[in-house]
């Protein structure tokens, strides 16, 4: 489990930051972003600030799970959300969805349901440790 957090730490911290230091470069290599709109600057960088946070929050749930499941949860719920938007845009526009939600796997809802598992794990750690388990 706590490779997954790695993994997710790493994932998150480095899309975060690439985010913030050259966000057209970021706008312009992931795929899908382009057909989202046009560029903003400011957009992609309030986006990265919250990467960074997600990652703050798998690296703490990779140091101990247990106890800083609170941090793993908040990661979760974002990631959550943001999948949530990927799942529900394609169904909006005129073209088949699935091409899109299966573009938007690896990146999305593959580190989104890493994500979530590794909360679900984090709160039972943490219920199992008060209740005396």
């Amino acid at each position: 489990m706590r490779w997954i957090a790695i993994g997710l730490t790493v994932l998150f911290l480095g899309n975060g930051l690439v985010m913030l230091t050259v966000p057209y470069p970021w706008y312009l290599t992931i795929p899908g972003v382009i057909q989202t709109g046009p560029f903003n600057d400011h957009f992609v960088r309030d986006i990265g600030a919250t990467y960074l946070a997600c990652g703050i929050g798998t690296l703490l749930g990779a140091l101990n799970l247990r106890r800083h499941a609170g941090a793993v949860v908040v990661a979760a719920a974002f990631q959550g959300a943001h999948a949530i938007i990927h799942v529900i845009t394609p169904f909006c526009g005129t073209s088949l969805p699935w091409p899109l939600l299966a573009r938007d796997f690896p990146g999305v809802f593959l580190p989104t349901l890493l994500t979530i598992w590794l909360a679900v794990a984090a709160v039972r750690a943490q219920k199992a440790w008060h209740d005396g388990v």
